[in-house]
C-alpha cells in the first residue's frame, strides 16, 4: 500500500496540468501580493494577516478549477493512457488502488491550496509585518485557517474523485465539474430562500461552511461543524468512491 501511494504521489509530481497550476498559483500571488501593496487603499496596510485574508478569498476560485483539472487529467486522464487498467491487474485491490488516487489526489489540491495565502501572508510579513487582530491571536488564526484549508480540500476532493475516477475523459470531467462548482453556490443560495429544509441542508455542506473558514470569530457551535461536516463528507464520500470503483468495468 505504501508503494501504491508513492507511485500515485510520483504521479502527480509529474503531472503537466499540477505543476502548470502550482507555477500560475506562484505567479498570481506574487503579482496579487505587489498590487495590493503599492496600488492598494493607503488605510489598510498590507500585512501577512491581511494577505491571509486575500488569499482566502482567491482560493474559492482556485478551489474549483484546481478540482477540475487535475481531477480531469490526473484521474480521468488515466483511462485513456490505458493507466487505470495496469493499476486494476497490479494485485492491489480496487479498494486500495482507489485510496491511494484520492490521497494523492487530496495531497495535490492541498498544495494547491496553500500556495496563495502562504506566499501573500509571507509576503505582506515581509512587507510590512505579520500583523494583529482584535480579541484574537494572529498567529492562532493563521494556523486555523490554513488548517481549515487543508481539511477543506481533502474535503472537495473527496467528492470530486467519486466523479472523476470513475469517469473516462478528462474533457468531461473538467467540464462537468467546473459547471457544477461555479453555479452549486448561486443555485444553492437561491433554493434557499424557497425552501427552509433546502436551507437547512445547504448550511450544513462543505460548500457553504468553506466560505466561512475566514471568519475571526467563531462559536463552540460553528467551530464544531467547520471541523465535523468535512470529516463526515470525507468519510462518506471515500466510501461511496471505493463502492463505485469496486462495480467500474474498466477497459
Amino acid at each position: 500500500m505504501v508503494n501504491l501511494l508513492r507511485s500515485e504521489l510520483y504521479k502527480l509530481y509529474k503531472e503537466p496540468s499540477f505543476r502548470m497550476l502550482i507555477f500560475t498559483f506562484i505567479i498570481l500571488a506574487v503579482l496579487l501580493s505587489a498590487v495590493i501593496n503599492y496600488m492598494g487603499s493607503s488605510q489598510k496596510v498590507f500585512s501577512g494577516i491581511a494577505g491571509l485574508g486575500y488569499g482566502i478569498q482567491v482560493n474559492v476560485l482556485v478551489l474549483k478549477i484546481s478540482l477540475a483539472v487535475v481531477g480531469g487529467f490526473f484521474l480521468s486522464g488515466e483511462h485513456g493512457l490505458g493507466i487505470m487498467k495496469i493499476s486494476a491487474a497490479s494485485g492491489y485491490s480496487r479498494r486500495q488502488i482507489y485510496t491511494a488516487k484520492l490521497a494523492a489526489y487530496a495531497a495535490g489540491i492541498i498544495i494547491l491550496m496553500l500556495t496563495i495565502p502562504v506566499i501573500c501572508t509571507a509576503a505582506g510579513s515581509v512587507l510590512n509585518g505579520f500583523g494583529s487582530l482584535p480579541d484574537l491571536h494572529a498567529a492562532l488564526y493563521f494556523l486555523r485557517t490554513l488548517a481549515f484549508t487543508i481539511l477543506y480540500s481533502a474535503a472537495f476532493a473527496s467528492i470530486v474523485a467519486v466523479f472523476a475516477v470513475t469517469t473516462t475523459i478528462s474533457g468531461v470531467t473538467i467540464g462537468a465539474v467546473l459547471l457544477v462548482l461555479l453555479f452549486f453556490d448561486t443555485i444553492s443560495e437561491w433554493l434557499s430562500s424557497k425552501s427552509a429544509m433546502y436551507k437547512t441542508f445547504y448550511e450544513h455542506t462543505v460548500f457553504k461552511l468553506f466560505l466561512e473558514i475566514g471568519n475571526f470569530q467563531l462559536t463552540a457551535h460553528e467551530l464544531a461543524l467547520l471541523i465535523l461536516i468535512p470529516i463526515a463528507t470525507i468519510l462518506l464520500f471515500a466510501w461511496a468512491g471505493i463502492m463505485s470503483f469496486r462495480k467500474m468495468e474498466i477497459k
